[in-house]
């Protein structure tokens, strides 16, 4: 195994006090000498052992961390990387989410950096497991995934015929392995189920079941991170729906395949209230499969294909009992935080001009540039170009299954704020 050195002078204090990753300018020389994901031993600089992972000398991330115990040789080893997905999975059964769709791994979070790992449930104890390898080190575990899973799923007691229920979406078309020199790949089944079609199947969450395409739809293609925040806004702002005597009216931006309005539509009814769903969208493809999964869940839906910065503007004031804003990231890099940042206040001021006088709002950001801080000023500040007095009722984050660390700011990106005006 390579072994790469830190520079003296207190470039490990950082990386002593959890943080997962090594920069090539904390290196005591330049890393040369691997392929981009073989493994690494990092010392410091007297020479002391201070983690195993793998390295990149492409990559500004020169290094990342995968076990900080000495006597685990090899990290990236078929039995080294199964015993950290059943301590992922281990989590996920001690949180009780290991029975509706979930994400089984995240990256850093669960010493695996760089590779997600989404579990998708179906009917009839059917299941896809959906793979994304966002860096070189990642890529290199891809060939080994299939027998693992199939070993994991064998571990689960009670499943007959559990692996040839169980399909595999490998999904490595991202724009962010070019930065690691991999490219992108296109979606392709590495393993199948019979009569299943990947691009239209239905996958469990919460108490529905959604309509997805898993080969192109969006990340994963389900957005699995909102699923405590969708339940802890139903819960706070339920109440501000109204009487059955008059539908509820939902504004769902960025609605994708309609999460949001689905499950805020199931809750009503469940309720004795009906609702009405504008559901939004820049992809016709999403749009389709919003209005049917939130017409399965009981409510009328209109779609409209918007592009939320520059069309909301059509739309009527104060229109709406409850707005749902959920855009995907809009500052991408450092050097979009600034044209990012006005974009959110554009998107949020159109936000509250829609909601009615004691409405409910939701507005969300998944942008990790985007400090918590920075974008509660960004409501404060939409919210005063409105003249609305808006009383935060809850906050929240991404949900249990991505858990974060403390020591890796990185890893905690998802921002939630729901409010009462």
């Amino acid at each position: 195994m390579i072994i790469w050195k830190l520079r003296s002078g207190g470039a490990d204090r950082r990386f002593r006090a959890g943080h997962p990753w090594i920069y090539s300018n904390e290196l005591a020389s330049s890393p040369t000498g691997i392929e981009p994901g073989a493994p690494v031993e990092l010392q410091d600089a007297s020479g002391k052992f201070l983690a195993r992972g793998y390295g990149n000398p492409h990559s500004l991330i020169a290094f990342r961390a995968m076990t900080r115990d000495p006597s685990d040789k090899d990290p990236m080893s078929r039995d080294s990387v199964f015993r950290t997905l059943l301590e992922a999975a281990k989590l996920r059964e001690t949180l009780g989410l290991h029975t509706t769709s979930h994400r089984l791994c995240f990256g850093e979070a669960d010493r695996l950096p760089g590779l997600v790992i989404d579990l998708f449930r179906m009917t009839a104890g059917r299941k896809i497991f959906v793979i994304q390898a966002h860096t070189a080190g990642a890529n290199r575990l891809v060939s080994d995934l299939p027998e693992l899973l199939e070993r994991y799923v064998a571990s689960q007691a009670g499943l007959e015929r559990a692996w040839e229920n169980t399909g595999i979406i490998l999904r490595n078309d991202i724009g962010v392995r070019k930065l690691e020199g991999i490219g992108e790949e296109a979606p392709r089944a590495i393993k199948e189920v019979k009569s299943v079609d990947y691009a239209n199947v239905q996958v469990q969450a919460s108490e529905l079941e959604f309509a997805v395409n898993l080969i192109s739809g969006q990340k994963t293609g389900f957005f699995l991170d909102q699923a405590a925040n969708i339940q802890l806004a139903i819960s706070r702002l339920a109440q501000v729906a109204g009487s059955a005597s008059k539908p509820v009216r939902i504004l769902d931006l960025c609605c994708y395949v309609g999460q949001w309005g689905a499950q805020f539509a199931h809750a009503l009814r469940k309720r004795g209230i009906q609702s009405e769903v504008v559901a939004v969208d820049a992809s016709s493809q999403a749009l389709d499969l919003a209005k049917r999964n939130i017409m399965a869940a009981g409510a009328d839906c209109e779609t409209l294909r918007y592009d939320v910065l520059k069309d909301l503007g059509t739309l009527p004031n104060a229109a709406f009992d409850i707005v749902i804003s959920d855009p995907p990231a809009l500052i991408k890099g450092r050097k979009d935080i600034p044209q990012g940042t006005h974009a959110y206040l554009q998107l949020n001021t159109q936000v509250f001009r829609l909601v009615r006088q004691g409405g409910g709002i939701v507005s969300c950001s998944c942008s990790a540039l985007l400090e918590e801080e920075s974008f509660l000023k960004v409501l404060t500040k939409a919210a005063a170009r409105q003249q609305r007095r808006i009383r935060w009722v809850g906050r929240g984050s991404q949900s249990p299954d991505h858990p974060m660390l403390s020591e890796f700011p990185e890893g905690r990106y998802l921002k939630c704020w729901i409010g009462l005006n």
